[in-house]
């Protein structure tokens, strides 16, 4: 797959400007929107473009996650900001976000996956020769996400991608404050983790699906928070921890659930397929404890 083939990757004659400052450090309520998203862009983007770089070298899974977190961040910031930016734009900019934070991802999804291996070895489940191949497919995610990111394509893709929406705010709503911009953006991903929250706290059976969905929404709120805090009335510290605390349950549901569907979508050659079936067996019964702690959470969070 060639990272050309889905967005075009010219280096712009003025780059995007890239600080390393904490994100929202210059932000204050009367700061213009166009200016607000450049200075909350930029530490994401360095962050970006450093992983890349370092991870061309590197096989360690936490970088593989922090830059999958990276672009899930700028995917919450453009929708923030996308009624200015347009519709096709926004689509574009977080399709190819969402597909560079995919390839990133192939090796933090493995290295779960066997954790969670080992773990079931340590139970008593006789699947030695799962875990094993489980480390090799992980070797081999490593290798297919090096030569999927390269660090000078990402960084141009960033610095295109982020001059472009930096160059249409400043046409469109260089003069507008941001506070207000801000809280109504918030209030409409607040409204919607409420509303799939009750969905998934109305079934009596729960869903994979609606709590995944309650994941996504309140990271996206999450990131908001974290992004607009410095601009927003009350701050919502209280708020970040509380979606912290249920992201963290939820994402633990998540590991189990994802685990088995990658090892259910993979081939092992030189695995038995009844050890393949005991692993899976063994992780079904972990991710329903788990999805019964992540109801209760979200459970509590739609009241």
């Amino acid at each position: 797959m060639d990272m050309d083939g889905d967005w075009s990757l010219p280096r712009p004659n003025t780059l995007f400007k890239v600080n390393r400052r904490p994100t929202g450090s210059s932000l204050s309520k009367t700061s213009s929107i166009a200016s607000t998203f450049s200075s909350l862009a930029a530490p994401v983007v360095a962050e970006a473009v450093q992983r890349a770089k370092e991870l061309s070298t590197q096989s360690d899974a936490e970088g593989f996650h922090q830059l999958r977190v990276a672009f899930r961040k700028l995917r919450a910031l453009y929708w923030a900001y996308s009624p200015y930016l347009g519709e096709e734009s926004t689509a574009q900019a977080t399709e190819e976000f969402k597909r560079l934070a995919a390839v990133a991802g192939g090796t933090r999804d493995w290295d779960i996956a066997g954790d969670l291996l080992r773990a079931a070895q340590a139970s008593g489940a006789s699947i030695e020769l799962l875990v094993t191949a489980a480390r090799e497919k992980r070797a081999q995610a490593v290798e297919h996400s090096q030569t999927m990111i390269k660090s000078d394509d990402v960084e141009a893709f960033l610095n295109d991608v982020l001059f472009r929406a930096q160059t249409t705010l400043l046409s469109r709503c260089d003069g507008l404050t941001i506070r207000a911009f801000a809280e109504k953006r918030v209030r409409l991903a607040q409204r919607t983790l409420q509303r799939r929250s009750r969905r998934a706290a109305r079934s009596e059976d729960t869903h994979e699906e609606h709590l995944h969905d309650v994941r996504k929404a309140g990271k996206k709120l999450r990131y908001l928070l974290e992004f607009f805090q410095p601009v927003i009335k009350g701050g919502r510290g209280r708020t970040i921890r509380q979606l912290t605390s249920v992201q963290d349950k939820l994402g633990q549901f998540n590991d189990i659930a994802a685990s088995a569907a990658l090892i259910r979508g993979a081939s092992f050659s030189e695995v038995p397929a009844e050890v393949v079936q005991e692993s899976l067996q063994w992780l079904e019964e972990q991710k329903y404890q788990r999805m019964r702690a992540a109801s209760r959470r979200v459970r509590a969070l739609s009241e």
